[in-house]
């Protein structure tokens, strides 16, 4: 999974929650990143908060176990070494993963691709790579190899097994699978009764009902340029919200900007002035892939995308010079100036 200090694009901030309603706050580490979770409620047993916490983390490591490369016997790092072509048996969890990463590969042709791992190496973006090429800037004949064994079009998935048609093919899930633990572990509050809470893990975050003042979640974007400034804030009610960025993970060579986020279809990083998109849908799996996807798409594409996508909108903030930004947003996108 991602490590924090290199994916995370956008703080959470809960504003506007003073004490009012006794709140439980759960917090601990997962894929590489933290998670944080607030539930409103009159529990106040400590063994009931110690309880809570052992059955998310449970969830979260059978996720991990599933879905991380850093871990090599996990669900995903066997496929990506069994280079063959029969078909992989998975889990129901990773098969739905799956499922909405094809989906979205298609809707965005191509722009969102797990399979674009031989890519996020050689950029120096791979699983346990720090992001830098030593000004080594790869030409377009070695660009070209390394889409070779690439390709969403290669995957296919009938029910629980995955079967690749190149042997060659590896997935990586990182800007998926943490929208798909947030979605895991909201289904878990609410299969317990639990109708208010906030879910958050690696800035990908989903909240339930109201917070303790009784009023709309409130969850702020971070300035590109300032984590510690909050310029906007977007109200959560029973809604996802991720965001994706390429100001978080990137590197400079001869004053230009390359960031982690790379278009899997010309095999360099993105160049589309989209220094961040925020975008608010009902599953946090689909805001997570979508966030990264609308970066890869470009300004007048991404935002096509989102208005002919129910239930969806996102808010862009664009690069016009360093420290100049101007801002976007889809047709029924709720955002507030702080």
């Amino acid at each position: 999974m991602k490590h924090i200090n290199i994916i995370i694009v956008a703080f959470i901030f809960c504003i506007s929650c003073e004490s009012t309603h006794p709140q439980i706050d759960i917090s601990g580490y997962t894929m590489g990143t933290t998670y944080n979770i607030k539930i409103i409620s009159n529990n106040r047993d400590g063994d009931y908060k110690i309880e809570l916490k052992e059955q998310i983390d449970s969830i979260l490591i059978s996720i991990n176990n599933q879905m991380s490369t850093y871990l090599f016997n996990s669900e995903i790092s066997t496929f990506n070494n069994k280079e063959s072509n029969l078909p992989f048996q998975i889990s129901d969890e990773f098969s739905y993963v799956i499922e909405r990463a094809l989906h979205w590969a298609k809707e965005t042709e191509g722009a969102f691709d797990i399979t674009l791992v031989p890519l996020l190496y050689l950029w120096g973006f791979g699983p346990g790579q720090k992001g830098g090429l030593k000004n080594v800037f790869p030409d377009e004949k070695t660009i070209e190899n390394r889409k070779i064994h690439m390709g969403y079009d290669k995957l296919f998935i009938n029910k629980n097994y995955l079967e690749k048609t190149d042997p060659f093919i590896k997935i990586d899930l990182n800007a998926i699978a943490k929208g798909f633990g947030v979605d895991a572990i909201c289904q878990f509050l609410s299969s317990k009764g639990m109708n208010n809470y906030m879910v958050e893990i690696g800035g990908e975050v989903r909240c339930s009902g109201y917070n303790r003042k009784k009023n709309p979640w409130m969850i702020a974007v971070e300035n590109p340029e300032n984590d510690n400034e909050l310029n906007w804030a977007v109200p959560l009610n029973n809604m996802s919200m991720a965001t994706s960025g390429d100001y978080r993970n990137y590197y400079e060579i001869d004053n230009e900007r390359y960031s982690h986020e790379i278009d899997p279809r010309s095999g360099y990083p993105a160049r589309t002035d989209i220094a961040s998109a925020t975008v608010v849908t009902s599953q946090c799996i689909d805001a997570d892939a979508l966030a990264t996807a609308l970066i890869i798409l470009g300004i007048d594409k991404a935002i096509q995308l989102i208005e002919d996508t129910s239930n969806t909108e996102a808010f862009l903030i664009i690069r016009k010079d360093k420290g100049v930004y101007e801002t976007i947003r889809s047709s029924g996108m709720k955002i507030k100036k702080l």
